[in-house]
């Protein structure tokens, strides 16, 4: 297993962009809307939420202040579809009491530096690492690596060590992107599509693009 290296992913970055275009993440139209979405999506498929989302829309709970004096039962009907309803609507109502503070005001919360943000967002019942970066992020603009079930497996593919996940190794895949908060973006919905497309559990080595360069598909088609 080798560490990161700044050319090799760069390299990789261009290969997926080439390969799958522009991802346009986070798919959303206000940032609450993202919010929402990130807590929504955890162990779940995003076309789940995306049902959910409508279905919020529709019931004229997509905003702050309405979803937080809406009954819990009138939260959970509408978010059915992304599953553990009662769960997920205790989530959203921890997160909610937490965006009160600062007055429901998105560019409140902005002010704080990252670090002191990060752990606010970790502090909140419900919001765990991959919620908190992706809230940092795509609402944020904050440079972060997104580490889920998806980067992790991609990147152990690949061949890079599991420390590549630890706050070091994270500052050298983020050093490769510039610390760039559009890149970091970008590459992790290009990783995502990609893990979809071919990096799936049962991965579909023969025809990925990365193949060339990856350790586990090279395995099988050197």
């Amino acid at each position: 297993m080798r560490e990161p290296n700044v050319q090799e992913l760069k390299h990789i970055f261009r290969i997926l962009l080439d390969t799958y275009g522009p991802q346009h993440w986070w798919p959303a139209s206000t940032r609450f809307e993202i919010a929402i979405g990130a807590i929504l999506v955890q162990n779940t498929m995003w076309r789940n939420v995306k049902i959910s989302i409508k279905n919020l829309e529709k019931a004229g709970l997509l905003e702050p202040y309405r979803m937080y004096v809406a009954s819990s039962e009138k939260i959970a009907n509408a978010i059915k579809t992304s599953g553990f309803p009662r769960l997920k609507t205790d989530r959203l109502r921890n997160f909610l009491k937490f965006f009160e503070n600062f007055s429901f005001d998105f560019d409140e919360m902005d002010k704080l530096e990252t670090d002191s943000l990060r752990k606010s967002l970790l502090s909140v019942n419900g919001i765990g690492k991959e919620t908190a970066d992706s809230l940092l992020l795509y609402i944020f603009n904050r440079p972060t690596l997104i580490v889920d079930a998806y980067t992790k497996r991609f990147f152990l593919r690949l061949g890079y060590s599991p420390l590549s996940f630890k706050e070091k190794g994270k500052s050298q895949l983020m050093n490769a992107l510039k610390n760039d908060p559009s890149e970091l973006g970008e590459f992790h919905a290009l990783v995502v599509q990609h893990s979809k497309a071919y990096c799936r559990t049962k991965p579909l080595c023969d025809k990925c693009p990365l193949s060339s360069i990856c350790e586990f598909g090279g395995a099988y088609y050197d």
